[in-house]
C-alpha cells in the first residue's frame, strides 16, 4: 500500500512541474513578445488628453507648483491644470473638499504616470 501512494505521490509532483514549466515558458514568451512595443493609447472621448514627457525626462521632479481645478477622474481626484493637462492626485482625502475649485497644489510629480503627489493644496482667492 506505501508503494501505490508513493507512486501516486510521485505521479502527481511530476504533472505539477510539468505544468508548472509549460506555463513559465508561456509566460516568458509574452514577456518576450511585449518587449520592444509600446501599447498605444485608446482615445476616449471622455477623458482630457496627457501631454507625452520627453524620453530622458527624470521620473520625479523636484517640488512643483500647479494651478488648476480639481475634478473627479474614475475613482480619483485629478487637478486639469489651466493648460488643460490632466495630472492624478495621489491624495484622495485631501483633495475632495476641493472638488469642483480652483487650487493650488504643491507636491512632486511622477513624471512617467503624471502621477502628483500632494504636499499642499489649498483655495485660490476669488
Amino acid at each position: 500500500m506505501k508503494t501505490l501512494y508513493k507512486r501516486w505521490l510521485i505521479m502527481g509532483l511530476s504533472l505539477s512541474i510539468f505544468a508548472l514549466s509549460g506555463l513559465m515558458r508561456k509566460l516568458e514568451s509574452q514577456i518576450e513578445e511585449g518587449e520592444g512595443r509600446t501599447p498605444k493609447p485608446v482615445p476616449d472621448s471622455k477623458s482630457p488628453t496627457v501631454l507625452p514627457l520627453p524620453e530622458n525626462s527624470p521620473v520625479w521632479a523636484t517640488t512643483v507648483t500647479f494651478s488648476g481645478t480639481v475634478i473627479r477622474n474614475g475613482s480619483r481626484f485629478a487637478l486639469r491644470e489651466t493648460g488643460g493637462v490632466l495630472y492624478t492626485l495621489d491624495s484622495t482625502g485631501r483633495a475632495w473638499p476641493f472638488e469642483g475649485e480652483d487650487v493650488r497644489v504643491t507636491g512632486k510629480l511622477d513624471t512617467t504616470t503624471s502621477l502628483l503627489h500632494v504636499d499642499e493644496i489649498e483655495a485660490m482667492a476669488s
